[in-house]
């Protein structure tokens, strides 16, 4: 009888999609490949009792033969998380009580909040003689400025890069992988030359098409920027714009529709990221100045559905990891922003060549923090809206300590709430006050809905 719940065999022989070809590794190579080793030196060093070991879909395939080989090697029992996210799940390895998490495959290296973490990274294959060519090739004068990026899974061949492009090339700058960083800080690191800024050097990029890529072209303002994708038929170092002024343009908009809203949504995307109760404080800080009211919401991973759910939410604003802030919301019903762009809107801050995607460089401490201004704009001096055309007031919503502004704030509170009801096709059950004869409570019906107890039997 499947009436109130689909067949459960419909589930077990659905097939899932992975975007990501399967991977299975031979057993003689598990322990190279996944590093068990300085897993097992990394477990005994922190004195971890109970650890969790984080697979995307891609790898789930090995899941099983690492978790026994380390498991033998550290002589207790070890869980698998099977997640595909570049984050690590903190709230999953809590559930069991982990101490630790050891995260496979590829990541943003957000710092964690409450969990020490090792990060195994998927190796991928490089061919390094080529690659070299094609530099050479492309940079025929020797003293270009050059800086070297790349992805996570190729970071155990930089040595050798290093070694035969240096010694011919002094100005080219490698960036170095902190993956040891616990401090908060970047996960990379590059030295420039003295004197020298990012504008002044060409980018490279050894990786594929993604958002480790997109976040590159937007926040570093490089001369150029090339990618050399190994996975391609005929790989080469192509110039790469990625639509950055489309994008710019993009999200030039985006401010403009905080900048309208009333009411604005906070979606906490991670909760294994640090900080990130600190971003919700900042855009509360930020509405208040501008005289908007904030709601939070912590619904896992943001879709369509879900933030469907409340249309009184004018723009939402996505608080997660660097590679997972960057949302395109054409297909939702309110657009998604990130920190920066509520920062543009209502801190008054000049636009700049640098997009910040990791929402901890824009608090306290961070590279690009600025103050909130004490005094906010004068709520009786409107401006225009680029969209609508029409003028923007503060209205009665600016936040204060003061008695007098009480009554206020509560007919600011009822007139929004009326109005966001109003607005609704459906407000509910017809209450019906006063018209309702007072009863006492009697017993309802009892059961499962395929067979209560006051029906007969089929």
């Amino acid at each position: 009888m499947f009436g109130f719940s689909s067949n459960e065999t419909v589930s077990i022989t659905k097939k899932v999609e992975i975007k990501e070809e399967l991977t299975i590794t031979p057993i003689e190579s598990i322990d190279q490949v996944y590093e068990l080793d300085r897993c097992t030196s990394w477990i005994q060093d922190k004195c971890v009792n109970k650890v969790c070991l984080q697979f995307p879909d891609a790898l789930l395939g090995d899941c099983v033969e690492v978790a026994v080989s380390l498991g033998k090697r550290i002589g207790r029992q070890v869980y698998i998380l099977g997640d595909t996210s570049c984050c690590v799940d903190e709230v999953a390895a809590q559930h069991v009580g982990a101490d630790a998490v050891i995260h496979f495959g590829h990541s943003c290296q957000s710092p964690t909040s409450r969990l020490p973490v090792l990060y195994v990274f998927r190796k991928s294959p490089l061919d390094v003689s080529h690659f070299v060519t094609c530099f050479k090739d492309t940079f025929p004068d020797t003293s270009e400025k050059i800086l070297l990026l790349y992805d996570v899974s190729y970071a155990h061949y930089m040595g050798e890069v290093s070694d035969m492009l240096e010694p011919a090339f002094r100005e080219l700058c490698v960036s170095r992988l902190r993956v040891d960083q616990q401090d908060g800080g970047s996960s990379w690191s590059s030295l420039l030359a003295e004197g020298s800024q990012e504008r002044d050097y060409h980018l490279l990029y050894i990786g594929q098409d993604g958002p480790t890529l997109t976040n590159l072209v937007i926040s570093l303002p490089g001369r150029s920027l090339r990618v050399y994708d190994p996975n391609s038929p005929s790989p080469d170092l192509r110039l790469y714009d990625g639509g950055k002024s489309r994008f710019l343009m993009r999200r030039l908009y985006l401010v403009e529709r905080v900048k309208d809203a009333r009411i604005l949504g906070i979606v906490v995307g991670t909760l294994g990221v640090s900080d990130y109760l600190g971003a919700v404080e900042r855009v509360k800080q930020l509405a208040a100045r501008r005289g908007k009211k904030c709601y939070i919401f912590a619904v896992g991973k943001p879709n369509v559905a879900k933030l469907a759910n409340f249309p009184e939410v004018e723009v939402f604003v996505l608080i997660a990891c660097p590679e997972n802030t960057l949302v395109d919301s054409k297909e939702f019903f309110r657009p998604l922003v990130t920190l920066y762009e509520v920062e543009l809107a209502c801190q008054d801050r000049p636009w700049s060549e640098r997009y910040v995607v990791d929402f901890r460089e824009l608090l306290p401490g961070g590279l690009h923090h600025a103050e909130i201004e004490d005094s906010p704009t004068d709520p009786d001096t409107p401006d225009m809206s680029l969209i609508t055309g029409q003028l923007r007031y503060l209205g009665d919503q600016l936040e204060d300590s003061s008695p007098d502004t009480v009554a206020l704030r509560a007919d600011m509170t009822v007139s929004l709430g009326a109005e966001s009801l109003a607005s609704r096709s459906w407000q509910g059950l017809e209450q019906k006050l006063g018209q309702t004869e007072v009863r006492l409570a009697e017993r309802g019906r009892s059961g499962l809905p395929r067979g209560y107890t006051d029906e007969g039997e089929v």
